[in-house]
């Protein structure tokens, strides 16, 4: 790229992937999100659901002091609370929509501009119209709800798409399916896009450069990483969030390079979104035991190397 990455966009990570904590001891988290404040390549944060409200206040001080973009997780919140926002069952349903609620509340106290959500799981061709049309109505819901709550500005909710078929198992699912979701959404609620994560688009089986022209006019942020799919039985295939040089494995730096060739070709950081500049967030974990800072200095060289090549 001719542009330093500085003026482009914000470079985030997924706090809660690579440094996982529990609810039960919730003070965990926060050396953990001071490591990545402290660290002026992260322009951006990606956190999640923090059950203790101390600790989700002392967060967002910490969050608002270092001056970076804050992107709230709702694909963990969404597995840790059970939230099925397309489950046909009108109990599950509600409550999952409550759930929702809650966590555009704690968006709002930290400052987070974009809420991804997720679909429930697939249950079957028979059933996967009235499935997107109760996700459709449940993602309604809580834009209404992120509008009704705004105050210095408005939270932006975003479908994070996954698998159907191999790992997750999401009702959404293909890219051009939650495109056409998101704009019979976005028909209503201009608060509502789509996240497209480029370690899933193997495993959807997609071309990223097709899926990412075909989301271009929906993506509110991007998620960078890597999976595994030569071997089923190894215990990091599908959707793992591995770290970049893993043998075998399917996103490099060749592939980073050539995804951030394609973000600039459909505009993506010149267009506009809910943060002040484009977020791109790495979501990585441990591939075995390396430490976290080994993780992170793995994103940052196949980054740089990346950036400068695209």
């Amino acid at each position: 790229m001719i542009y330093p990455v500085e003026k482009m966009a914000s470079i985030g990570i997924v706090l809660p992937k690579l440094f996982p904590f529990s609810q039960s001891r919730p003070e965990q988290m926060l050396p953990s999100l001071l490591a990545i404040l402290e660290d002026p390549f992260f322009t951006a944060v990606e956190v999640s659901y923090i059950a203790d409200k101390e600790t989700r206040e002392q967060a967002a001080k910490y969050m608002a002091y270092s001056g970076v973009e804050v992107i709230f997780n709702g694909g963990d919140a969404a597995r840790e609370l059970q939230i099925d926002l397309s489950s046909l069952d009108p109990a599950v349903r509600n409550k999952s929509i409550q759930s929702g609620k809650m966590l555009i509340d704690h968006c709002y106290e930290m400052n987070a501009k974009i809420m991804h959500i997720v679909t429930g799981k697939f249950e079957g061709e028979e059933n996967k119209p009235k499935n997107i049309q109760a996700f459709t109505a449940s993602a309604m819901e809580l834009c209404k709800y992120a509008k009704e709550k705004a105050d210095t500005y408005e939270l932006c909710i975003s479908l994070e798409i996954g698998d159907r078929h191999v790992d997750r198992n999401y009702l959404l699912g293909p890219t051009h399916e939650a495109v056409h979701v998101a704009n019979v959404i976005s028909s209503e609620y201009d608060n509502f896009g789509l996240l497209l994560d480029q370690s899933h688009l193997p495993i959807m089986g997609e071309d990223p450069h097709k899926s990412l022209w075909l989301a271009k006019d929906y993506l509110t942020h991007i998620h960078l990483g890597n999976c595994y799919l030569k071997d089923r039985q190894a215990s990091y295939f599908g959707d793992k969030h591995l770290p970049f040089h893993v043998k075998d494995s399917e996103v490099g730096v060749n592939e980073l390079t050539t995804f951030i060739t394609t973000l600039n070709d459909i505009n993506f950081f010149k267009s506009p979104k809910p943060t002040r500049k484009p977020v791109m967030t790495f979501e990585v974990g441990r591939f075995e035991n390396e430490s976290p800072m080994l993780v992170i200095a793995n994103v940052k060289r196949a980054f740089y190397e990346a950036w400068a090549n695209a």
